[in-house]
């Protein structure tokens, strides 16, 4: 007899797909070819999607990746880290990103990266984790490299200024307070004197006196023994005083927290940065105080 037709209006629905669709392909494109790596894995740590670059990183190839956990390239303290990651991130708590992390490739050798993890929800439900890495293994060797050539720079300049120390105090040191101690022998020895040239002796020998306590003071700058012997916080006590009795700058030391040693190179480099700037104050600032303080913090001071 005939038909009855129903229309309905899909373009926007099927546009609305196109979009999608493009979108999604774009979303690919860009995961594919991306110079970081990036790998997404469930909440287990199972591993759904990997670049190429992710490849390249850990040494698995794609397909190996997205059949495996990230405990096949995560130690033990890097597992330990990427479960507080997960934890803060569930837990909607402030995460500084990104944050370094070490990897173990598959030929066994470590990577050093810096990595962003952001959690992926679902009708507002967390699903899986988003990772994208940055290799800085070469950054990193470069500096500790650096580190490593300035701490031999430092101890060798160190073992140099020690070294003068020892020869002024032993040699120039001592021949000062022998020619002051010859010269108040003679001038207690000897008789018949003009006042003028007592006083003229008299005058020498102060200067001598006062070379050797120059001689001295340079010494204890060079390399102060206090803080090889009993460590920093004695060995800043002697600079207060020291700058206090030959300036007259009223200077303190205040120190707060639980004293503790660090090792020789940190607390010689501490020393030396408070010494440097104890020297500017006396010949700059024409200051009549000084503060120095020290506050000794969990994992910093």
């Amino acid at each position: 007899i005939g038909a009855i037709e129903t229309l309905e209006d899909i373009t926007e629905r099927k546009a609305t797909e196109k979009a999608l669709y493009e979108s999604e392909e774009n979303y690919r494109d860009l995961f594919e070819s991306a110079l970081n790596a990036i790998w997404v894995h469930d909440l287990e740590g199972n591993i759904q999607m990997a670049n190429k670059a992710a490849a390249e990183l850990t040494g698995y190839s794609v397909e190996e990746l997205c059949q495996a956990n990230v405990k096949s390239f995560l130690p033990p303290k890097s597992l330990n880290l990427a479960r507080e990651i997960k934890v803060k991130l569930m837990e909607h708590e402030s995460l500084h990103l990104p944050y370094e992390q070490r990897l173990i490739r598959r030929d066994g050798t470590e990577a050093i990266c810096m990595i962003a993890t952001n959690l992926i929800t679902s009708d507002g439900k967390p699903k899986a984790f988003q990772n994208i890495a940055t290799d800085i293994s070469g950054e990193k060797r470069l500096y500790e490299n650096l580190r490593y050539y300035l701490q031999e720079i430092t101890r060798a300049q160190e073992e140099e200024r020690k070294r003068i120390a020892r020869e002024l105090h032993d040699d120039t040191a001592q021949v000062l307070g022998s020619l002051s101690r010859q010269l108040d022998n003679f001038i207690r020895k000897k008789h018949g004197f003009a006042p003028s040239e007592v006083l003229f002796f008299k005058d020498l020998q102060a200067q001598l006196n006062r070379g050797v306590q120059s001689v001295n003071r340079f010494v204890q700058n060079l390399r102060p023994s206090l803080l090889d012997d009993l460590g920093l916080i004695p060995a800043l006590r002697s600079l207060v005083k020291g700058l206090q009795e030959s300036d007259g700058i009223n200077t303190d030391l205040t120190v707060f927290g639980r004293e503790r040693r660090f090792s020789p190179e940190v607390e010689l480099l501490l020393f030396r940065i408070i010494q440097e700037a104890l020297n500017n104050i006396r010949r700059h600032a024409q200051a009549s105080e000084a503060q120095v303080v020290m506050e000794f913090a969990e994992g910093r001071i």
